[in-house]
């Protein structure tokens, strides 16, 4: 095997050691397990702000579950059909924080069919509440 190699022995010592601070670089201010796409962009975040970040993952980069799940960043849409108008708030305050602040770059309205299944009653029902859900995100 190459010694050079990201997989090799000494590889493994060397991250070891940066990660427990054996490597005179000190400590690390934030340590993140998972490498899927939540893990990547905590430790992405916490790097940009100078953050001395580390990073486990049990495999491969985003080969766990939020690596088969759609990345959309929403404000929650089904939590409003619960009636958990907090969480709602706070998803939509962080999705508006994403696209304005925290990853511009990263992050980009999509449009998107929403299927309805059932004929006269389903049209105002998720019209209703797809109004309440944009009126609380421009409240912000």
């Amino acid at each position: 095997m190459n010694p050079s190699s990201a997989l090799s022995p000494q590889a493994r010592e060397s991250a070891i050691a940066a990660m427990t601070g054996a490597d005179g670089e000190g400590e690390l201010d934030v340590l993140v397990v998972g490498g899927g796409v939540v893990g990547v962009g905590t430790a992405l975040d916490a790097v940009t702000r100078g953050l001395n970040t580390g990073l486990l993952e049990q495999r491969d980069l985003a080969s766990g579950t939020s690596s088969r799940s759609s990345k959309l960043i929403h404000g929650g849409l089904r939590y409003l059909e619960m009636l958990d108008f907090g969480l709602v708030r706070e998803a939509l305050q962080e999705r508006g924080l994403l696209l304005t602040r925290l990853a511009p770059h990263l992050v980009r309205p999509v449009p998107f069919l929403y299927p309805l299944t059932h004929r006269g009653w389903e049209r105002p029902y998720v019209g209703a509440g797809l109004a309440l859900y944009d009126g609380m995100a421009m409240l912000g």
